[in-house]
């Protein structure tokens, strides 16, 4: 009896570890993105001829404005579109997120963007950054950077690899974040349209009470009465 006990205990056991290693997996490809597709890195144009502080500048700066026009979103401060059709039309895309998918070739092949491509965006963003600097550090490019900082201090150290690994690590902990929020973005906005409604609803109450109470003493006026 003990020795089956101990064997069902050791069976769970392997079986939490197994759907562990299940629900890691799902994270990975649903929460973090795609898995790691096999493709040739080459410059972009996004970011052109820069140097490795430009181009580290301007993804740093494009990603903030993509994240705070987002969050606006969330938090309610962004205009719905309320009377459209479908719900990609009452959610809106965004400027900053319409203007970086043009300049994207992955986004210039498609015939719409939508709000629910957002996620898709930054990843596509994230992978012409990170293939871009792939490239710079193949050719040299970190070179013009290293400089810049004392020879004790930069001596042996990989300034375009350690951005490699920054810039992976913050498009992870970004994605699991807004993962939920993406997911219930329809839900959101359907009870802010709501909300709306209801105030409209209430405003034409109110004044259908205002017009109401002057409703009887116009009636008893010779001129409105219907007692002639």
């Amino acid at each position: 009896m003990q020795l089956g006990r101990r064997h069902r205990a050791r069976t769970l056991g392997l079986a939490a570890v197994a759907a562990g290693i299940f629900v890691l997996f799902l994270t990975r490809v649903f929460v973090l993105g795609l898995p790691d597709q096999t493709q040739t890195c080459t410059s972009s144009p996004l970011f052109g001829n820069r140097s490795f502080a430009e181009v580290q500048q301007t993804y740093h700066w494009t990603m903030e404005q993509l994240v705070e026009e987002r969050m606006r979103l969330y938090e309610g401060q962004t205009l719905l579109q309320c009377d459209a059709a479908t719900m990609e039309g009452v959610i809106p895309i965004g400027m900053d997120a319409a203007l970086l998918a043009v300049s994207l070739p992955e986004f210039q092949k498609r015939t719409s963007f939508t709000y629910a491509d957002f996620e898709q965006l930054l990843t596509e963003f994230w992978r012409t950054y990170d293939c871009h600097l792939r490239t710079l550090k193949n050719t040299g490019g970190e070179q013009e950077q290293e400089t810049t900082f004392s020879d004790m201090t930069t001596m042996n150290v990989d300034v375009i690899g350690m951005e490699l690994a920054r810039a992976r690590e913050a498009y992870d902990r970004l994605l699991f974040a807004i993962h939920s929020s993406e997911q219930y973005l329809p839900l959101h906005a359907s009870l802010r349209c709501l909300q709306r409604g209801a105030v409209d609803v209430r405003n034409a109450a109110a004044l259908i009470s205002d017009a109401t109470q002057c409703l009887p003493l116009k009636l008893t006026e010779p001129s409105t009465t219907l007692l002639k």
